[in-house]
């Protein structure tokens, strides 16, 4: 019996990794910590009121209701049950790896199909808006005025990418069934299947969201590491340097080589050395959206993770990140030209006070609240909107 070829050159890897680990020590160290006080600081707090979250939405049966309601709306857009909605509010909100992560819990409830899954998390796996226009824009950049373009371009881009992966994909059959009927329907049957109390239900949210961010973590304290090593390992920064030449060859300025290569591993290092590089802000900018759309190996990593162990193909996760780097380079092209007088009258000025780390995380969940209110206030009316519908077409 043959071995398999990829597991045979992951094993040769590993094996060459831990050689790696035992000759530059300081370096693993270095990496390990680096990457530990980033998720511990940053990652841990700022995700896990999202994970707790949506464990006791998905108990309580809340959205399942919001699906029913909204069922309509997601099915033309995004050829998506109801219930997509909630991935869309959560990875538009709270930023990577939640799209993905929802999308697969989804799919272990029962309420996605595997390929509505993928689908799904190919394009709701979005950098958090907060991260885009405080810590991008304002922390790196220095220039407030780039948030709203470059938030606009990676939204629009993902939202691009889902609606071109729907038009491949043919519509599901509409019940034509009453969708608040449906909605009251779904939450009576979740929550009267599902005896465990309250405190049993939080238990057991607060359970499997941390065993996820402990998983998240270990993937971040690991491509730190490797990032680590690729910059004290004479071998390795000589790779780094021959793919720099061919990226000179496609016409990347030598500047912003490191900026690729730090966020192959890691968006935030790559948005900053992007920011930090002496070259055009086209350019800079440029490299940035491809940056977001790429979300880092460690990110793509996290998020393949979650979907392998709801039984979810990554293939149209990895197709979603080519197509929306493709979209948002092309809208950013489109559309810079328009903007660049504004954005450089801004950099200009006087920069803006970056906010602390506390109020950062406040603006983060106060948002991610307002989206899912706002989610639900849609589900209401268009709800409301099919029962008078329906009571006029029987009463009258």
């Amino acid at each position: 019996m043959r071995p398999h070829p990829r597991k045979t050159f992951l094993a040769f890897g590993v094996a060459a990794f831990f050689v790696l680990m035992i000759t530059y020590p300081a370096a693993i160290y270095r990496g390990a910590t680096g990457g530990l006080g980033i998720w511990w600081q940053i990652v841990f707090p700022s995700l896990l009121p999202f994970f707790i979250a949506t464990e006791l939405l998905l108990a309580l049966g809340v959205i399942q209701f919001l699906g029913a309601l909204l069922e309509p709306l997601t099915q033309k857009i995004f050829r998506l049950p109801g219930t997509a909605a909630f991935a869309l509010a959560a990875g538009y909100t709270s930023g990577y790896p939640m799209g993905a992560a929802v999308a697969a819990r989804l799919k272990s409830q029962n309420l996605l199909s595997a390929p509505e899954a993928a689908r799904l998390a190919a394009f709701t796996n979005n950098a958090g808006p907060l991260f885009v226009l405080v810590a991008v824009a304002v922390g790196m950049y220095q220039n407030p005025g780039l948030g709203p373009f470059l938030a606009g371009i990676h939204y629009l881009s993902n939202v691009l990418t889902g609606i071109i992966l729907a038009l491949f994909t043919r519509p599901s059959a509409q019940s034509g069934h009453n969708p608040w009927r449906q909605a009251v329907e779904a939450l009576s049957r979740v929550q009267r299947s599902d005896p465990r109390n309250i405190g049993q239900l939080a238990g057991e949210a607060v359970r499997t969201a941390v065993n996820n961010l402990f998983t998240i973590g270990g993937f971040i304290c690991l491509f730190a590491v490797l990032f680590q090593l690729f910059h004290e390992v004479p071998f390795l920064r000589a790779i780094l340097r021959l793919t720099g030449g061919l990226l000179e060859k496609m016409g990347l300025p030598p500047a912003l080589w490191p900026a690729l290569g730090a966020g192959f591993f890691e968006v935030t290092l790559g948005a900053k050395t992007a920011a930090a590089a002496n070259a055009p802000l086209f350019e800079k900018i440029l490299v940035t959206q491809i940056i977001l759309s790429w979300n880092g190996l460690s990110v793509v990593m996290q998020a393949l993770s979650f979907l392998a162990a709801a039984k979810v193909p990554g293939t149209f996760f990895l197709l979603g990140r080519l197509m929306q780097a493709l979209f948002a380079c092309t809208l950013t092209y489109i559309l810079f030209p328009l903007f660049a007088p504004r954005f450089y009258q801004a950099a200009a000025a006087v920069p803006a006070a970056v906010p602390s780390f506390a109020a950062t995380v406040a603006g983060a969940t106060a948002l991610c609240v307002a989206a899912n209110l706002s989610l639900a206030a849609l589900a209401l009316v268009v709800g409301l909107s099919f029962h008078r519908k329906g009571y006029r077409q029987r009463y009258h």
